[in-house]
């Protein structure tokens, strides 16, 4: 079963160190190992369920241990010995366990791991996650696909079909009162009914089956930069994402590339200031320019000019996962492989030896049961 660890395994190292590994990025492979790992699963848990009353319940197995001990006893007399004990034996006589509550845990174990990943699974299968870039403005339908500028959907997804239309009535800066930025929203339902919240990054709220929260504030100014003849050398719309930390005054940042020039621009939004480096080969010119005051500004070999910029809300809709089946499938895979790891199998292998009985252990139990046969 170890082997269906080594993509989840890569998939964690990937995500917590920022490096590409292999398999690693492949959802789909991930969801399939993933399937495949919850079936072995399930067949070791109805193992183990059946045998749950039985007075044998590992079974003889295919492996021996290495080492063994012979006594100058008979097997029958092992056997007797070891009966007062509690052990069972198979019919032949040549296989013995002990029942132990590490065997519950096992079942335990496999039930845990069974939910968490029938769970996990139904979840990637019926997944629906879409982020849109909303502004201050007229109601956006969160049931229509075209709303959305990124979805990401599981092959049994259904679109949302239940969320109310969206009105961006506020839209809060990053301050001490909101670190990361706020959007006050109206959710409006069919019948016309309004209820105002206010959206702040990871407090997502709940409707429906969806979590609907904003992730951050983005700023899209149309950059326009041209050569001293008039030629555009770029002319798109620049995404700005939230600084970590300020810069100066600056607290918005992107990049941008075009055919033959690239760069970076920051925004100060309090004051509508852009900062616009443009980069062409080793040449790098900085200028300010003032949004909505500044028509254009010339430096160096280059004219810019900024016509309009979006204020937007990163707003993201969520089909809302089972948490709750999650958190107990892995509680009670962690008990009990605790309860396996502390209470360990009793086993033994008994054979007729020249000497006596040739004697094969699993457990210390065992081995100080027939310490008066040695």
């Amino acid at each position: 079963m170890l082997v269906f660890l080594i993509i989840p395994l890569l998939v964690v190292l990937s995500v917590a160190f920022h490096v590409q590994l292999p398999f690693a990025g492949d959802a789909r492979l991930l969801l399939i190992n993933n399937v495949c790992f919850a079936l072995v699963v399930a067949g070791r848990l109805l193992r183990y369920l059946a045998f749950m009353r039985k007075p044998v319940r590992y079974g003889t197995a295919w492996w021996w241990p290495r080492r063994n001990l012979v006594l100058a006893a008979s097997a029958d007399e092992v056997r007797t010995t070891l009966g007062r004990e509690g052990y069972a034996f198979t019919a032949d006589g040549r296989y013995g366990e002990k029942r132990d509550s590490g065997y519950l845990g096992t079942t335990v174990m496999y039930a845990g791991l069974l939910i968490l990943l029938t769970v996990g699974c139904w979840d990637n299968l019926t997944q629906f996650s879409g982020v849109l870039l909303d502004g201050m403005g007229p109601a956006t339908s969160l049931n229509k696909l075209e709303s959305y500028r990124l979805v990401n959907k599981g092959p049994f997804a259904s679109l949302p079909a239940s969320l109310p239309r969206m009105q961006i009535i506020n839209q809060y800066l990053l301050d001490d009162t909101y670190p990361m930025g706020a959007t006050e929203v109206a959710f409006i339902s069919p019948d016309g009914k309004s209820e105002k919240l206010l959206l702040k990054p990871r407090d997502p709220v709940s409707i429906g089956a969806y979590d609907v929260y904003m992730a951050k504030l983005v700023f899209e100014p149309q950059i326009v930069i041209k050569n001293r003849d008039s030629a555009t050398l770029f002319d798109a719309f620049v995404t700005l994402h939230p600084l970590v930390q300020k810069r100066g005054v600056y607290s918005f940042y992107g990049l941008f590339q075009g055919n033959s020039v690239g760069g970076g621009v920051y925004f100060q939004p309090e004051k509508n200031t852009l900062k616009v480096v443009i980069s062409q080969g080793d040449k790098k010119v900085v200028t300010d320019m003032v949004f909505q005051a500044d028509q254009q500004v010339v430096q160096g070999d280059y004219i810019l000019s900024c016509a309009k910029m979006g204020q937007w809300s990163e707003i993201h809709v969520v089909h809302r996962r089972h948490k709750g089946m999650l958190i107990i499938g892995g509680v009670l895979a962690v008990v009990g492989l605790l309860l396996r790891l502390a209470i360990r199998p009793q086993r033994v292998w008994l054979e007729e030896a020249p000497e006596g009985c040739s004697i094969w252990a699993s457990g210390t139990e065992t081995m100080n049961a027939l310490k008066t046969k040695d």
